[in-house]
C-alpha cells in the first residue's frame, strides 16, 4: 500500500463536513510542512465574508478544533486555522514560467457510514469515526492525490519552472467553498487550472478502473433555496375556515416543481430534497419549510428554471392565501473544460500504463464548484479542465457505502506529473 493510499484512508476515517474541516486542514498542513512547503491556512485561504450562511458558530468552531486535537491533529496547526478550514501550498521553482492551480476538495457528506461485514472500510479499520459524516464522494482520495502531487514536485524540483498552487478547498458539497477562495484572490494570476474527481462518467456510463475522461463540459449551475410558507394555525374541526394550511401549500408547490418541463437547450433539474411542516396532528399547519434546488446547463436554462420555480411558489402561496419567504444560498455556476487543456491531459494519460481506455470528454451530469474557479481562470484569459478519474466503486457517489479502487490514486498522481512536465517543464 502506497503512503498516498494510507493518507486517503486516514482522511476517510476522520471525515468532516463543509466549513468544519479543521482536523483535515491541520493534517494536510502538517504533512505539507513536513515536505518543505509553507502553507496558508484559515482566513488566509478563505474570505470570511463570502462564507455567509455556511459560517460555523463560535461553539461549532470550538468543538471542531477540540475534536481535531483529540483525533490526532497537532495543536499548532489547529490553532492556525482560527476555526476556518482550507489550505494552500505553492510550489515555487524560482524560475520564470506559468502559474497552474490544482483544486482538491476536502469535505464529506452528512450521513452515517454502515458498519457491516464485507464492507472494506469496516473490515480494514478505516471506517468513519465521526457520527453523521462520511466520505461518500471520493474527496478523501482527491486530498491524497493532492498530497501525492506535492510530494512528487518536491522530489523533482529542478525539472520545472513557474509556480504550481495546490488548493485544498473546503465545502464543495455545500456553498461558497470555491467562491471564498476566489474572492480572496488566489485564482487571479492563474493561467492553467486542473481539478479531478473519481467516479464520473463518459458516454453517460460510469468510468470504471483503468479509464479516464480528460475533461467535462456538461456542468450544471446549482441554486438552492430554503422556502418557508407562512400560514395560520387553527383547529381542523372547530374553526377550519380560520386556518391556512402551510403544509398543503408546500406539498402543492413540491409536486408542481417536479413537473417543470425540460428545456431544449440543455439539462434542467429541479428537486425538493426536504420538507418540514406543522406543529401537531390536531392543528392546521401554520408553517412549512421546503428545501429546493434547481440546476441548468446554460444561463438561459438556469433562468428558465428559476422563473418557473418562483411562478410555482407564487401560485401555491396564492392558492392557499398565504405568504412565503426564502433564503437564497447563491449560485454555483455552470462551466466547460477547454479543449486545449483536455488535449494536454490526453497526452499525459497515454504515458500512464494504468489508463487503458482514454475518453477525451466525460460527463459530470451535475454540479461542482470547481466550475467557479475554472470560469474565473478562463475570464482572465487562462484555460483549465475538470478530469474524470475512473475507478470501480462499491456504490454510486453519495451512497453511504461508496468505496473506490484505490489504485486510481497513484495513477492520477502520475497523470498530473506528466501534465506538469508539458505545462511547466524546462526545455
Amino acid at each position: 500500500m502506497s503512503k498516498y493510499v494510507e493518507y486517503r484512508r486516514e482522511f476517510h476515517k476522520y471525515p468532516e463536513q463543509g466549513f468544519r474541516e479543521i482536523r483535515t486542514s491541520a493534517r494536510i498542513a502538517e504533512i505539507l510542512t513536513g515536505m518543505g512547503y509553507q502553507c496558508l491556512m484559515g482566513p488566509d485561504v478563505v474570505k470570511i465574508e463570502t462564507i455567509g450562511t455556511e459560517t460555523a458558530t463560535e461553539e461549532e468552531m470550538k468543538a471542531a478544533m477540540e475534536r481535531a486535537v483529540s483525533q490526532g491533529a497537532k495543536p499548532e496547526f489547529v490553532e492556525r486555522t482560527k476555526g476556518y478550514p482550507g489550505v494552500i501550498a505553492e510550489f515555487d521553482t524560482g524560475k520564470d514560467g506559468p502559474v497552474t492551480a490544482f483544486r482538491f476538495d476536502i469535505d464529506c457528506l452528512p450521513y452515517d457510514e454502515p458498519r457491516k461485514e464485507g464492507y472494506r472500510p469496516f473490515e480494514e479499520g478505516y471506517i468513519s469515526c465521526n457520527a453523521g459524516s462520511v466520505h461518500a464522494c471520493g474527496h478523501d482520495s482527491h486530498t491524497a492525490m493532492g498530497l501525492g502531487i506535492a510530494d512528487q514536485l518536491m522530489a523533482r524540483k529542478a525539472q520545472f519552472e513557474g509556480k504550481i498552487r495546490l488548493i485544498f478547498q473546503p465545502a464543495e458539497e455545500t456553498f461558497n467553498g470555491a467562491q471564498s477562495i476566489i474572492d480572496k484572490g488566489h485564482l487571479d494570476d492563474v493561467e492553467y487550472f486542473i481539478a479531478m474527481h473519481v467516479a464520473l462518467s463518459a458516454e453517460n456510463r460510469p468510468l470504471p478502473s483503468n479509464t479516464i475522461a480528460c475533461g467535462c463540459k456538461d456542468f450544471l449551475s446549482d441554486r438552492q433555496l430554503d422556502v418557508t410558507f407562512h400560514g395560520r394555525a387553527a383547529h381542523p374541526c372547530g374553526a377550519a375556515q380560520e386556518g391556512k394550511n402551510a403544509l398543503l401549500a408546500a406539498c402543492t408547490a413540491a409536486l408542481n416543481l417536479h413537473a417543470i418541463a425540460p428545456h431544449e437547450e440543455g439539462l434542467c433539474r429541479v428537486n425538493v430534497g426536504e420538507l418540514y411542516a406543522g406543529v401537531a396532528p390536531n392543528t392546521i399547519a401554520p408553517n412549512a419549510l421546503m428545501k429546493v434546488e434547481y440546476r441548468g446547463q446554460t444561463p438561459a436554462v438556469a433562468a428558465y428554471a428559476g422563473k418557473r420555480v418562483f411562478d410555482i411558489l407564487d401560485g401555491a402561496a396564492k392558492a392557499y392565501d398565504m405568504t412565503y419567504t426564502y433564503l437564497d444560498y447563491g449560485e454555483v455556476p455552470a462551466g466547460k473544460s477547454d479543449d486545449a487543456m483536455m488535449a494536454v491531459i490526453e497526452r499525459a494519460a497515454k504515458k500512464v500504463p494504468w489508463f487503458e481506455k482514454i475518453y477525451f470528454e466525460g460527463n459530470v451530469g451535475g454540479t461542482d464548484d470547481a466550475a467557479a474557479m475554472l470560469t474565473k481562470v478562463q475570464q482572465n484569459g487562462g484555460m483549465g479542465t475538470y478530469i474524470g478519474v475512473g475507478s470501480d466503486t462499491t456504490q454510486p457517489v453519495h451512497n453511504a457505502e461508496f468505496d473506490i479502487d484505490e489504485d486510481c490514486i497513484d495513477a492520477a498522481i502520475d497523470l498530473c506529473m506528466f501534465a506538469l512536465e508539458e505545462l511547466h517543464g524546462i526545455g
